[in-house]
């Protein structure tokens, strides 16, 4: 009896620790690396949307098209974690209004690499620097200051 109760335990020990690597951990990565993604890309994309219009329509088409697919990411890798709040606290994620403000100004960076005008580069410079803010990422110009 107390093998049949030590094998129960223990395959009991592997479901419920699965269950908490797909329902919990795993989507907590994903999401993380959503972040990490958008990380990159303000960086990779910096001279496009700082200078709209400068770089060439297909630059400026492939940048608008990754900032705005990363802002759809980002919504929906945050839809995968239950019970968001709770678990943003526990696992230091940026708030739900965060993410919200954050694909805001993430659409609104991909819309405006495409327009020409100087008062625009200093805004989606300020839109960057804000989706930074908001989600915590690193940038050594804030940090700077």
């Amino acid at each position: 009896m107390t093998i049949f109760l030590t094998i129960l335990a223990g395959v009991c020990t592997y479901i419920i620790g699965q269950l908490i690597m797909k329902l919990i951990i795993e989507p907590i990565h994903e999401f993380k690396k959503a972040i990490a993604d958008i990380s990159h890309a303000l960086i990779e994309y910096a001279n496009v949307y700082t200078n709209p219009g400068v770089t060439g329509e297909e630059s400026e088409k492939n940048a608008s098209n990754i900032l705005r697919k990363l802002s759809s990411q980002l919504n929906a890798q945050m839809f995968l974690i239950p019970c968001y709040d709770t678990t943003a606290k526990y696992f230091g994620l940026p708030p739900r209004k965060n993410i919200a403000e954050s694909t805001k100004y993430l659409i609104g960076l991909s819309n405006g690499v495409f327009k020409s005008a100087s008062e625009l580069a200093t805004k989606n410079g300020e839109k960057a620097d804000k989706i930074c803010d908001l989600l915590g990422i690193y940038s050594e110009k804030k940090n700077e200051d």
